[in-house]
């Protein structure tokens, strides 16, 4: 008799532990406004509100708001249909020092655990490289801490690398982060990765489709590929929106193959980067990043081997390429455009960036070599291509 009852005992504690463990999903938005997207920010809270989910979701954000505006300091906050529950205030935080991020995800998940883990980074973005190396733009800048994300220097890297949790899903709700640059950077640490290779309007993500849809999704992968779909489908139907429409969707455990055939093809091809090929294939290709610059120095790394496989009569070089396309198709599972000019192969474009400076914007290549080579995915050796393509 005393057995059973322990044995019951026990069973009942068991259950009482796990009964706060059971959500299927916990949400971080992490939330990088002290800079001059302070009103973006909290209008996106303001969506979040009207959106309707379960118990089963997590939804949790942390917003550190500009020094200019009415609310000053950090927040965080558990979303709920309807409500925003204040859950802590931090008083003023660097935003931009990678810490912060690992901080909130780690304490995040900790406190709200859940079957599947997704970290959105929001702010403003620039793919790898901060134009100027001023705070604007950048990836996540403080404008009171005058600091920043550094993917060169390995911050973002280390941000996502010293999260505890397994990490499900990373969302980009900031511009030009999807490239093949910043992807090198943390693929290792989460299963997917969602974002614009173009910019994206100062609306972000439109989060009252996204989480109100979040349960007819089904899995990590259709979960990943449906917040693509739905970010495609929001502004496809906004009749007055900033920008193009791009957003993609990386299987990261796809990822490995592109990035050994990319080193294949310049092992091989490296030392002809200056053939008309090469030349006619890039100026081709829509460029990326003129929002910023008068002179882009990005393009969609499918569009310029689409270009390259269209047009070579080589059969080796057909062939590498072919791989390469091959290999993003694998990867890249969710891509989709809209409002691109037509012609050449813009029907190609929407998977991701890859730096690509050329006559006309040499200085870029000159000015940042050093800083690419502290990238991971420099193990490519993709500057060996551009030094011999831009002679």
């Amino acid at each position: 008799m005393k057995k059973t009852l322990l044995i019951s005992i026990a069973l009942i504690a068991l259950i009482g532990c796990s009964s706060s463990n059971d959500k299927k999903w916990t949400i971080l938005i992490y939330m990088a406004a002290d800079n001059g997207l302070n009103n973006a920010a909290s209008d996106d809270i303001a969506e979040m509100l009207t959106a309707t989910f379960s118990d089963d979701i997590n939804v949790i954000v942390q917003i550190d708001h500009s020094e200019d505006n009415e609310i000053t300091g950090t927040y965080r906050y558990h979303i709920y249909p309807g409500e925003k529950k204040h859950v802590s205030y931090l008083g003023e935080i660097n935003s931009g020092d990678w810490h912060s991020i690992t901080d909130f995800a780690n304490w995040g998940f900790n406190k709200y655990p859940a079957d599947k883990n997704v970290l959105f980074l929001w702010s403003h973005g620039n793919g790898w490289y901060p134009m100027n190396r001023t705070l604007d733009p950048c990836f996540c800048p403080d404008e009171e801490s005058q600091d920043y994300i550094s993917i060169a220097d390995g911050d973002l890297n280390n941000a996502v690398k010293n999260i505890n949790a397994h990490l499900d899903i990373l969302v980009f709700d900031a511009c030009n982060m999807q490239t093949i640059e910043v992807a090198a950077e943390i693929y290792n640490y989460t299963d997917f990765i969602i974002g614009a290779e173009d910019g994206i309007d100062s609306e972000g993500f439109p989060y009252e489709k996204i989480l109100s849809n979040w349960e007819n999704f089904s899995g990590v992968e259709n979960t990943a590929v449906g917040i693509g779909f739905n970010f495609h489908e929001y502004y496809f139907f906004l009749e007055d929106h900033d920008d193009e429409i791009s957003c993609s969707v990386l299987k990261t455990t796809k990822f490995p193959q592109l990035l050994n055939k990319l080193s294949e093809f310049t092992s091989q091809w490296a030392i002809h980067a200056s053939d008309e090929i090469f030349i006619e294939s890039r100026q081709d290709c829509i460029e990326f990043n003129d929002s910023w610059v008068s002179q882009p120095v990005d393009v969609d790394i499918k569009e310029f081997f689409a270009n390259v496989y269209n047009n070579t009569e080589n059969d080796s070089l057909s062939t590498i390429s072919n791989d390469i396309l091959n290999a993003i198709e694998t990867c890249y599972i969710f891509q989709n455009t809209d409002d691109y000019p037509t012609g050449y192969t813009s029907d190609y474009v929407g998977t991701g960036l890859i730096w690509f400076p050329d006559d006309e914007t040499q200085i870029y290549y000159e000015n940042r070599l050093e800083e690419y080579l502290k990238l991971e995915f420099s193990e490519t050796n993709w500057q060996e291509f551009l030094e011999n393509f831009l002679q």
